[in-house]
């Protein structure tokens, strides 16, 4: 009798410890996540969205999902960073989000942030998963542009525009590899590169381009394109308005005026001009044999 009791004991200890090697084998971890707006901005609210699949053979349920900042950098816009999930099927995933926001100050860099998930399986055995992810961040990008200068509003066609101006890093953070394009449909494309702008620090645009094409009085089309990228290669675009009317050139002869509009008519002027100085060549020198022909009918007259 003993011994069937003893042999009990020994199934029931096994089956025990068989549980509690089960339960504390973690099924439910974290497949993925992401932050809604794109980019984790220091200062700024953001959303950040956890993908939970349940690895195991079966259902899990009362899931708790609580996230926490390393050192505070990260803290939630509501609540205390813990969200609920019912259930989570055999080898199906779920989502759940955090409305968070990063705290002012923040340096340049990535920050750890720590999810722990506590969940049972269908005979109330608890589980719990700690994980780890990290978030980058961003500091806020912006920039102004001041001291705007058009050598004039009023250039003709074929005239060079000088554009000048400041751009201002407003924002946190350096702004890197910034690329100015001036554009229109009265003036040619140009580009300048302007290069890493620092925080409160401005940098110079000085760019040539040319009047092309006659658009008088008011004119707003043209526009300066500013690119730029922050410490992520993440590029930025901002664009200002350039006001350049273009006149008619006032020349004194037709034939410089259509040069004005037409490169390539300078071509057939400057052939026009090869052939009259060939034409004055050849009569020329038409009339200097003509002239030596008669000298020395003169000189033969003389000696007869």
């Amino acid at each position: 009798m003993k011994r069937i009791y003893t042999l009990i004991v020994l199934v029931l200890l096994i089956f025990c410890n068989a549980r509690n090697v089960e339960a504390a084998t973690p099924r439910v971890m974290m497949d993925d996540y992401n932050v809604k707006e794109g980019q984790t901005v220091s200062g700024r609210e953001f959303t950040l969205e956890l993908t939970l699949k349940n690895y195991s053979a079966k259902q899990v349920k009362n899931l708790k999902v609580s996230i926490s900042a390393e050192n505070g950098e990260f803290i939630p816009v509501k609540g205390a960073g813990s969200e609920y999930i019912e259930s989570i099927a055999a080898g199906e995933t779920d989502k759940v989000t955090f409305n968070m926001k990063a705290i002012d100050g923040l340096e340049e860099k990535s920050y750890k942030v720590n999810v722990t998930t506590d969940y049972e399986n269908t005979n109330g055995y608890e589980y719990k998963v700690e994980e780890s992810i990290f978030l980058p961040v961003s500091l806020e990008q912006r920039l102004s542009v001041t001291d705007f200068f058009v050598d004039s509003n009023l250039s003709a066609v074929g005239d060079t525009v000088e554009i000048s101006a400041s751009i201002n890093n407003m924002g946190e953070g350096a702004l890197y590899n910034v690329m100015v394009e001036v554009e229109g449909d009265n003036i040619e494309e140009q580009k300048s590169y302007v290069g890493t702008i620092e925080k409160g620090k401005s940098g110079n645009l000085d760019v040539l381009t040319k009047a092309d094409v006659v658009t008088e009085g008011d004119h707003k089309d043209n526009k300066m394109v500013i690119k730029y990228e922050n410490k992520a290669g993440e590029t930025f675009t901002q664009e200002e308005v350039i006001d350049v009317s273009v006149n008619v050139p006032v020349y004194d002869n037709l034939e410089k005026v259509k040069e004005g509009n037409d490169n390539s008519l300078a071509w057939k002027a400057v052939i026009k001009i090869i052939i009259i100085i060939l034409i004055i060549a050849i009569v020329g020198y038409a009339l200097y044999r003509r002239r030596l022909r008669k000298q020395r009918i003169l000189d033969e007259f003389a000696n007869m």
